[in-house]
Parts: structure tokens; C-alpha cells; sequence
């Protein structure tokens, strides 16, 4: 999670983001896991300025807002819509920003094979960026190539993260991570054992 600013802007760190005027729509699911992002970092919120989520980027650009919130990996996205050079502020907060989801009727023998195979195509696309980007292009003819590929390499360093493999986890960061969703979006914080099975969460990281 990011906030998006002008390349020229003076903003350079989420403290830079407190109070800032962020262009977003008036109810965003977006806005509150960023705005949440801010409380966790103690930072104040920033004033929102209802904007249309895609046109948001230009009013940036036009200087009406000081910035937009998005995933680090949408930057192609958000500079184009600018119109003008754009730099992400991440927010560095310490949560999972992605996962397997599986119904609890699913057997723990097929997760495993599924978060396996997971885990084997994220390898592989990091030993071949380009791969699928002909599937990508048949299926959706708008998207940008490039845009996919810079899209990729923003959000790799998030994937692979030092020693930790992809499909390996913790228990800790999970708890954390449903803690501060539910809070973002106004939900009752299950127990994180009726949220994840320990023996597929529970691996061991090199």
C-alpha cells in the first residue's frame, strides 16, 4: 500500500502523507485499508477529496490533491492517468497483502497442493517476466505489455522477501494482518485459528 505523488512533489515518506488531501472516492474499500495503513503507522489521517477513482490520478497531476493511494504495483496505471511523472510513498506496514483463500470444506491436502503450485508459478514468472505476456494481450488487448512488466517488477520485491520463500508464513504476521483489516473495515476480529489451518500456515522459513 501506497500513497502516489507527483515525481516533483517534496512528499517522500508516509510521515510527509499526514493530513495530507487525498483524491479518492467518497466510499473506497482502498481508502480505509490505506487510511487504517496510516493509523497503524500513528500517522494523521489525510483529508479526502471525493474524486472518481480513475480520475483521481489527474486531478493529482492538476494539483487539486496531493496525492492518491493504491497498491505499489499500479504505478504504470496512475501515471498514465496522470498524465505527468508519479512516484510511489509506501507505507512499509508489516502485514501479508495477499493470500490463498480456501472454503473450510476444502481438504487441507488440496490447499497444500494448490498454495504449492502457487508458490511454483510465482518462481517461475520471476525466472521469466515475459511469460504470458501473449495469453495477457489475446485475452485483454487494451493492456500494456510494458505496463504489465514494470507492474511485475514493482510488486516482486514484495513477494520474495529475503529469506522467506513464497507460501512460506507466520503465524504472527497473519494475526496481524487480520487485525488490521477487520479494523479497517469496521469487522469484528475473528481468532486467527479459526481464520488459517497452523499446519499449512506453519512453515519454516529458511
Amino acid at each position: 500500500m501506497a500513497g502516489f505523488v507527483p515525481a516533483d512533489s517534496a512528499l517522500t515518506t508516509p510521515a510527509d502523507l499526514a493530513g495530507r488531501r487525498l483524491g479518492a472516492p467518497e466510499t473506497s474499500r482502498l481508502v480505509n485499508e490505506f487510511v487504517a495503513g496510516m493509523d497503524m503507522l500513528g500517522l494523521a489521517r489525510p483529508e479526502l477529496v471525493v474524486h472518481d477513482y480513475s480520475l483521481a490520478p489527474a486531478a493529482m497531476a492538476r494539483g487539486e490533491v496531493d496525492m492518491v493511494c493504491d497498491f505499489v504495483d499500479l504505478l504504470p496505471r496512475i501515471r498514465r492517468q496522470a498524465g505527468v511523472g508519479v512516484r510511489p510513498v509506501p507505507l512499509g506496514l508489516d502485514v501479508y497483502s495477499s493470500g490463498l483463500v480456501a472454503a473450510d470444506r476444502i481438504p487441507d491436502e488440496v490447499v497444500s497442493r494448490l498454495q504449492s503450485a502457487i508458490a511454483a508459478a510465482l518462481e517461475a514468472q520471476r525466472a521469466d517476466p515475459e511469460a504470458g505476456l501473449d495469453e495477457l494481450a489475446a485475452r485483454y488487448p487494451d493492456a500494456d505489455p510494458l505496463e504489465a512488466l514494470e507492474g511485475w517488477e514493482l510488486a516482486a520485491p514484495n513477494i520474495f522477501t529475503g529469506p522467506a520463500t513464497p507460501g512460506s508464513s507466520d503465524p504472527e504476521t497473519w494475526a496481524r494482518t487480520i487485525a488490521h483489516l477487520a479494523g479497517a473495515h469496521g469487522l469484528p476480529a475473528p481468532d486467527p485459528d479459526t481464520v488459517f489451518r497452523r499446519q499449512l500456515v506453519d512453515v519454516s522459513i529458511p
